[in-house]
This record gives structure tokens, sequence and C-alpha cells, in this order.
């Protein structure tokens, strides 16, 4: 009877992953030297989660394709206005 043998080891660390990386571009990342510099924005971009209840949402969506816009540039735009209000 032959005998098996396993090589258990641990995977070595990559030092690429980290988790700004893993936030901007999800679990498969390509490594950054892969990504067109025509991508690249002036200013870092950070992802906000917020929970709406699903007849909210619905109506916010109809409110951006009503608007031609996304959801996401409406946000970023009332945001803006809100931070101008108070700055002033």
């Amino acid at each position: 009877m032959s005998e098996t043998r396993f090589n258990l080891r641990r995977p070595s660390p990559d030092p690429a992953a980290d988790v700004e990386s893993y936030i901007d571009h999800g679990a498969a990342a390509p490594p950054a030297e892969e990504e067109p510099a025509a991508q690249e924005t002036p200013e870092k971009i950070r992802r906000l989660v917020v929970l709406l209840p699903n007849s909210t949402h619905r109506r916010f969506k109809l409110l951006a394709a009503a608007r031609e816009t996304t959801m996401s540039d409406l946000c970023r735009t009332w945001i803006e206005e809100a931070i101008a209000e108070q700055s002033q």
C-alpha cells in the first residue's frame, strides 16, 4: 500500500493586497500597473453604503432615471450642496 503525503504550507502573504485595494477593486483586483492611466481620477473615490427601505430605493431610482442621471451622482450633488451650505 502506498503512502500519501501532503505538503501543508501557509500561503505566502501578498504584499500588494491591502484593505484599500479590496475596497476600491474588490477581491479580484487587477495589479495597479495594469490599470489604464485614463481611469485615474484627481482624487481618490470612496464608497458609502446607505440602507434604504425597498419603496424608498425604488422611488429614488425612478427620480434618477427621470433626471437621466445616476443615484450616485444625485447623492454626490446633495452632499456637496449640504457641505457648501454648512460652510457659509
